[in-house]
């Protein structure tokens, strides 16, 4: 049986083609279309008409109708009151049964009447009475959707034991606790992707890094930046970069390593933080894409917590979604009746 994928971000989405038979993916296509669209638009269609032409894309390059497909699975940011079809997230802690068990399965004329199970996301529970404090406590609060897919796959794939921490980089960087039973414990977000591009794209420091920013790990740089972010906060480590360009015989590849370190550090440290007993995490994997995938593990790695740091390779990472998503929906119990 052959189905469809859709993993759709704020900024980007990726539509997958999986042979179920044997176990591959078959075609992708990468579209650039999120949820930020529809804020910017002020309403679904755009996203909609730009998934639904991906869809028709992919069946068309592949020579397949429609009813070739036996059903599509659908998670991430598409979820959303912002994406094509909200579910609201379910309470951590939550295993895979949970998840199946709020998936929802509906036909969209968008999708081509191609029946689409939609995978919510998850929400930290947090217990606290308001009336004492006028202020929550915030930072216990966190969300994700799309995260508990990859690492559902990841845990697939990586043979842990015990309890760790799923590290995901990208607009958002995502830190998913799992316990020794691969329940998800809790989630915790940063902005660190964001940072990163919106500093090179919207700043003086645009003069300073090159529009990839990392091409090269230099792992030296990477350190640096860590560091300095530590000793002179944040900001003023941002304002390194510019010096290091006027008054440094060091080229964009190196700044942009210092400039990444110093906003990873921040990362870490919320997570950090975060651990009421770092004693607990045995195992951290990393995902994501690179350069990012391979700046934490170091930087993990440099931070010396007695943790077993894995980093998932390209592979590994692209196959997270599709077994995550596969081994959600496998659990589900009204996609039969939508596939009859």
């Amino acid at each position: 049986m052959k189905v469809i994928l859709i993993d759709s971000g704020t900024t980007n989405s990726r539509i997958r083609l999986y042979d179920r038979t044997t176990s591959q993916v078959l075609d992708a296509e990468k579209i650039r279309v999120g949820v930020r669209d529809t804020v910017i638009s002020g309403d679904h269609d755009h996203l909609k008409a730009k998934l639904s032409e991906g869809i028709a894309r992919l069946l068309m390059k592949n020579q397949l109708a429609a009813s070739d497909i036996g059903y599509i699975i659908a998670s991430g940011m598409i979820t959303s009151n912002l994406g094509v079809y909200e579910i609201p997230h379910i309470p951590s802690p939550a295993g895979v049964t949970d998840f199946a068990r709020c998936s929802k399965a509906v036909k969209l004329k968008e999708f081509f009447d191609i029946p689409c199970i939609f995978i919510p996301g998850m929400k930290n529970s947090v217990i606290y009475d308001s009336s004492d404090d006028a202020f929550p406590p915030i930072n216990a609060f966190d969300v994700m959707r799309g995260e508990e897919v990859e690492t559902f796959g990841l845990l697939k794939q990586l043979k842990v034991k015990g309890k760790g921490m799923m590290i995901l980089p990208g607009s958002h960087t995502k830190f998913v606790a799992v316990d020794e039973h691969k329940q998800l414990l809790y989630c915790l977000s940063t902005l660190g992707g964001e940072t990163l591009q919106a500093l090179q794209k919207e700043t003086i420091l645009s003069s300073s890094l090159d529009q990839k920013l990392v091409e090269v790990i230099d792992e030296r740089m990477l350190e640096k930046g860590f560091e300095a972010a530590k000793k002179y906060g944040l900001t003023r480590t941002f304002y390194h970069v510019r010096l290091f360009h006027l008054f440094a015989n060091l080229d964009a590849n190196q700044r942009a390593n210092y400039f990444t370190g110093a906003v990873i550090y921040t990362d870490l440290q919320a997570l950090f933080q975060s651990l009421e007993k770092s004693d607990d995490i045995q195992w951290c994997i990393v995902g994501g894409s690179n350069p990012l995938r391979k700046v934490f593990a170091h930087l993990l790695r440099y931070s010396n917590k007695n943790w077993k740091v894995m980093e998932a390779n390209d592979q590994q990472v692209e196959y997270s979604v599709v077994f995550g998503a596969e081994e959600i929906v496998s659990r589900c119990a009204d996609v039969t009746s939508l596939i009859d």
